[in-house]
């Protein structure tokens, strides 16, 4: 069954006021409505029992009982960010002093790396360590801030003699995605999940049965629906942001995780090849 806190968001835009109140009230409070009873959420929300009934059924749910296991499970094995947890923006003038952007970005980088821990699912690691070294190839694709991150994935990838691959070029992503087989990776890396090249690459890789693999937003979105395994990021940024500086972040510490549990799950050909891939480029240090 689909996540009860994705269906949920979905009745935030709902025409009728009941049903948006308890998806508001619910989706704020997760933590708390998993250990409450009908007539304490109804009371809470300013509802009826009744209410939360119907909306249990039109969510595919038995009852409320059942609703209040799923979101339990989902709390537990996700672990959910909270609306509140994960709204942070960086918020400065033209009258900004040096000191107040530093202590405003640094405390949203905080904050955003504690949100991406919330979201880390421990086994969707595994599954992508796994899913990445039996892999015949790796296509990497995303552009803009993702693409540098894609890039990141990339030549990280190549230091542990993986064949990955990645470019710029999004036409050259999709064409590459059209040669795939059941035997290749697809990693997506898109803040938005709703990034056109992004998907046409996925669906052509889709065609051809290639496992997907997606880092993207925790957000009920077209590329969380189409991978195999989805590693989560803060919903932190407006689509419409300045630099994309947080969201690159946070995926860059998904990307250091995956690389750092490839290393870990391989470790006595891994640090070689590490050390050969770094003597082979002239790292000479003048004193």
């Amino acid at each position: 069954m689909a996540n009860p806190l994705y269906l949920l968001k979905k009745l935030e835009q709902s025409k009728i006021a009941t049903e948006k109140k308890l998806a508001e009230f619910i989706l704020e409070n997760p933590n708390r409505v998993i250990s409450m009873s009908i007539t304490e959420l109804a009371e809470k929300a300013g509802t009826s029992t009744a209410a939360i009934v119907r909306l249990c059924k039109k969510l595919d749910y038995k009852g409320f009982q059942e609703f209040r296991i799923a979101i339990a499970k989902e709390i537990y094995t996700k672990r959910y960010v909270t609306h509140r947890d994960r709204q942070t923006s960086l918020n400065y003038d033209s009258e900004s002093t040096v000191g107040e952007i530093v202590s405003n970005i640094l405390d949203v980088v905080s904050d955003a790396v504690k949100n991406t821990d919330k979201l880390i699912n421990r086994n969707n690691i595994s599954v992508v360590v796994e899913k990445i070294k039996k892999a015949r190839s790796i296509l990497i694709v995303g552009s803009g801030a993702s693409g540098i991150v894609g890039r990141d994935l990339h030549q990280k990838l190549c230091r542990l003699g993986y064949l990955s691959s990645f470019n710029e070029d999004m036409d050259i992503q999709t064409i590459g995605a059209c040669t795939l087989t059941p035997e290749d990776v697809v990693v997506a890396i898109s803040y938005s999940g709703e990034r056109k090249n992004v998907i046409r690459s996925i669906m052509e890789a889709k065609k051809n049965k290639a496992y997907i693999i997606a880092i993207t937003r925790f957000k009920d979105t077209t590329v969380v629906k189409q991978a195999d395994t989805v590693l989560y990021v803060p919903d932190t940024e407006s689509l419409y942001r300045e630099g994309a500086s947080i969201s690159r972040l946070c995926q860059l510490i998904i990307v250091d995780i995956i690389f750092s549990s490839l290393i870990v799950s391989d470790f006595e050909n891994s640090v070689p090849l590490l050390n050969k891939t770094w003597h082979s480029i002239d790292h000479e240090i003048t004193e």
